[in-house]
């Protein structure tokens, strides 16, 4: 077993551990190796001392014994800069507004307890409000197709580190789409669990009502491993939720398309023909395909950006941004403070309004299981991003905006590569609970696929 391509697989991994193969001390070495190799990427912003990272290799590998009952034994993995570490730094993409953390968030004690090494924490769009890469003075995490266009964001360095092979999975957070879009851009998948299934105690808060942990992966079964070792009530988060009893997470066979009306692009016709692509793969795999009315989705997707939930975000980190306006990047520093213009007459008309709309989206749930979107409608360059941060921002929110209000789960997985080599995505969205079924989906889909992927540019 090679330890150069188990890296990239949770399975793998524990193959070669059972085999003898390699050791988590092997694997240790073996992510400093690449790290080293990448360079200036851009892609964290803490990293574990190497004598921490072989100190707990060393630790593991005195429990192989064990290693059954840890289903992430010596698995290597990383977590975005919004998430405490106990003893290390959490900036949230903003150095001043940094903070030492007493104890480790929940969801990444899970990890750690289930067997899991740590590496790092990652780079981030600040304060996790973007999907572009481009709002972190950390730089820009590259892309690993090409080092022109931008990683996606907000969870830039998790989507990255998964991409380039430097960790097996790693954890982002997805308000608005962050854990969808960098998967999109970097040809990997994006898992956007139901809201409350990972807890968000001891995350750096976006809209606390809708912010949701999320996992990058290779592939949906790494990513869906990494789910269940996560996953679980707490009593700490407020907004923390369980797997409904004797729920029904049919398998799905019917899914909801766009009509053409509702396919926007941005005229990006490559973008349009991958789209078009997924969908006749789908039909080939037995889907059942059928067009969706996409007007309440699209409706909720505007209400995010452009309504009072950009308050909660003034909740989250006003104060501070108004104590220390120009230690905050100005298109984010814009973008929150934008928040105190609503009132709480407009938050109780937009929850009302978000209410209908989920009703309304219920002749869709009655004739598909899951709906079919791309992940995104283009991808920018880095300098297009700077030259325009809001307008692109906007643009690639589109398909991504309205999972979280209307109470939705989603994975985005690869979709195809455009003839210049760039990946594209495609996402199931699914109500939420149905977490497993749309991850079935999205397996599916990708076994499928016949399109080889370019060589990742390390330039």
């Amino acid at each position: 077993m090679s330890l150069e391509a188990a890296i990239s697989d949770i399975e793998r991994l524990h193959a070669g551990y059972a085999a003898g193969s390699f050791t988590p001390l092997d694997v240790v070495e073996e992510v400093d190796r690449r790290i080293k190799a990448a360079g200036k990427d851009h892609v964290w912003i803490v990293r574990l001392p190497k004598d921490d990272l072989l100190r707990r290799a060393a630790e593991l590998d005195g429990r192989r014994a064990d290693r059954q009952s840890l289903p992430l034994y010596g698995v290597p993995f990383a977590v975005k800069d919004n998430m405490d570490i106990e003893c290390l730094p959490t900036s949230a993409g903003c150095p001043d507004f940094s903070y030492v953390a007493t104890e480790t968030a929940p969801v990444v004690r899970r990890l750690l307890d289930a067997g899991g090494i740590l590496i790092g924490k990652t780079n981030l769009d600040q304060f996790a409000t973007g999907l572009t890469g481009c709002r972190s003075p950390y730089g820009v995490p590259r892309n690993p197709y090409n080092k022109d266009y931008i990683p996606g964001g907000s969870s830039s360095g998790s989507a990255v580190a998964v991409a380039s092979g430097l960790v097996t999975f790693a954890l982002g957070t997805d308000t608005a789409g962050s854990g969808r879009v960098p998967a999109g851009f970097n040809n990997i998948v994006g898992l956007k669990p139901s809201r409350g299934l990972l807890s968000i105690t001891g995350i750096v808060p976006a809209c606390r009502s809708l912010d949701c942990v999320s996992i990058f992966a290779k592939d949906t079964t790494c990513a869906e491993i990494a789910m269940r070792a996560s996953a679980a009530p707490d009593p700490s988060d407020a907004f923390s939720r369980s797997f409904p009893a004797g729920i029904q997470s049919n398998e799905i066979r019917k899914i909801g398309i766009l009509r053409s009306a509702d396919r926007q692009f941005f005229d990006d016709d490559a973008a349009a023909t991958i789209y078009q692509q997924g969908i006749e793969r789908l039909a080939r795999s037995g889907f059942l395909c059928r067009e969706i009315d996409f007007g309440p989705f699209r409706e909720a997707a505007e209400m995010l950006y452009n309504g009072p939930w950009m308050a909660e975000r003034d909740v989250a980190v006003g104060d501070y941004i108004r104590s220390r306006p120009a230690s905050v990047v100005e298109v984010t520093r814009n973008a929150i403070m934008s928040g105190s213009r609503f009132s709480a007459a407009d938050a109780f008309k937009a929850y009302y309004r978000i209410k209908e709309l989920r009703v309304a989206t219920r002749a869709t749930w009655s004739n598909v299981e899951a709906i079919f979107v791309p992940t995104t409608p283009t991808i920018y360059r880095v300098d297009e991003v700077l030259k325009d941060p809001a307008a692109t921002n906007g643009r690639l929110s589109h398909y991504t905006n309205f999972v979280n209000l209307l109470d939705l789960c989603a994975i985005a997985v690869p979709s195809g590569f455009t003839a210049t080599g760039l990946p594209v995505g495609a996402t199931f969205i699914a109500p939420a609970f149905h977490d497993r079924a749309v991850i079935a989906a999205g397996r599916t889909f990708t076994a499928a696929g016949n399109s080889r992927a370019p060589a990742i540019d390390a330039a």
